[in-house]
């Protein structure tokens, strides 16, 4: 083995020194002896041509102090560059571009790419390279070409390059054979391999992020994440613990696939949890399996959407604001047609809005707002919608009453990332 070290600096490396890369790569040796001795040379005639002139007191001053005392000084006094002062090796031999400045002097990530890109040219004295956090210093396409260079598209590869990493683009561009996931469990740090877990390819490209987390929950739709990602922000403004400092991850689960992707994520030995709409039932044995393999679903109520679970469990100001965010999002001539389309013309948006002017919102009412608000395309149907609501209406309105199952249900979601 022939450790290099990728580090802040790659000025060894990029030097004729003792165990720079740049020794591996040919026989050639830089063996500049005699040149060297004669630079050394020149630069101290140089020199004190030029410091005779400009030291010409002080050189005075010592001729005229040494030949009063008679110290011999073998001559007239100079003003050269000791030979002991000035290390000139074959060490001092560096690379320099064609404008000659050393390419020590490149950025962090270019030094790294290059050194890299040499031990490659090594391998067959030393085939194996060990890299620990991949991506300091490297921009996302420079991740990549790294990887590239390195053999990792390469059916044979021309070196074994163990990696350490944080970082999702790293995660993307390799295959699963090539993935271990390192954690630490029971016994100490644990090392899975992802080969073994089977057709997962596809969800390890499209959920890398959710690899580096402890806690995956796999939401149902973008309107389950926009909701946790929002009630996360209104929880941070009340000092507490955000879902990246607990080590969780959203995942968005579209609909049908949500559970066939949350038996990938189990299959690699994550913490799960799902989050699901119970208006109907169409996860089959997925579902089953996935608990029974220790998996945790968190849904709301009997017959209930997420949109019936917040118009139903909402203050009536919360309600009323949730309504009044939604015509603002989607104009308020779309909002009336929705809710007369629900409710077969029998409610109208003026006969809601006096309600809740009044300070009561009957159950009937809070129904069509629920069904009116997922029709079509849904008035929160995406991720940034629902997280503004959360944020801004829901959680706050959260803590302005006790009524609905929609807290209980939140709070049991929360301390399930809190136990990760």
């Amino acid at each position: 083995m022939a450790p290099t070290r990728l580090g802040q600096s790659g000025e060894h490396n990029l030097s004729w020194r003792r165990g720079s890369i740049l020794n591996k790569v040919s026989e050639e040796r830089a063996s500049a002896a005699t040149a060297i001795a004669q630079a050394a040379r020149d630069a101290r005639v140089a020199f004190g041509d030029k410091a005779k002139d400009q030291l010409a007191d002080a050189l005075s001053a010592v001729q005229t102090t040494a030949t009063r005392l008679g110290v011999p000084v073998s001559g007239t006094v100079q003003a050269l560059l000791d030979a002991h002062g000035v290390n000139f090796t074959g060490g001092t031999i560096s690379l320099h571009g064609g404008d000659g400045v050393p390419l020590r002097g490149l950025g962090l990530g270019s030094v790294r790419l290059l050194v890299a890109g040499l031990q490659r040219q090594v391998a067959g004295e030393a085939p194996m390279i060990l890299i620990d956090e991949l991506e300091h210093g490297l921009e996302p396409h420079r991740i990549i070409r790294l990887l590239t260079e390195l053999g990792a598209k390469e059916a044979t590869p021309p070196l074994q390059a163990f990696v350490t990493s944080h970082s999702p683009v790293a995660v993307r561009e390799l295959s699963v054979q090539q993935l271990h996931v390192l954690r630490n469990g029971a016994l100490g740090h644990e090392a899975t391999w992802m080969g073994r877990v089977g057709d997962v390819q596809g969800t390890v490209r499209k959920f890398a992020e959710a690899l580096l987390a402890r806690s995956v929950l796999i939401c149902e739709g973008a309107s389950e994440v926009g909701l946790i990602r929002g009630l996360d922000l209104d929880r941070q403004a009340a000092n507490q613990p955000s879902l990246t400092a607990l080590g969780v991850a959203l995942v968005d689960g579209g609909g049908d696939t949500t559970f066939a992707r949350a038996l990938a994520f189990q299959k690699m030995g994550y913490r799960i949890a799902v989050l699901r709409d119970n208006d109907i039932a169409v996860h089959g044995t997925d579902e089953t399996t996935f608990v029974q393999q220790g998996g945790q679903v968190f849904k709301w109520t009997e017959g209930r959407a997420l949109e019936d679970e917040l118009f139903m469990s909402l203050s009536v100001t919360g309600a009323g604001e949730l309504l009044e965010r939604g015509i603002e999002m989607k104009e308020e001539s779309i909002v009336t047609e929705h809710i007369r389309t629900v409710s077969g013309n029998s409610w109208q948006l003026a006969l809601i809005r006096s309600q809740i002017a009044s300070g009561s919102l009957d159950v009937a009412a809070r129904t069509v707002l629920g069904q009116a608000s997922r029709l079509k395309k849904g008035w929160f149907k995406n991720v940034t919608a629902m997280e503004s609501v959360a944020q801004d209406i829901i959680g706050p309105d959260l803590r302005r009453t006790q009524g609905g199952d929609l807290r209980p249900i939140l709070n049991s979601i929360f301390a399930w990332f809190g136990n990760g």
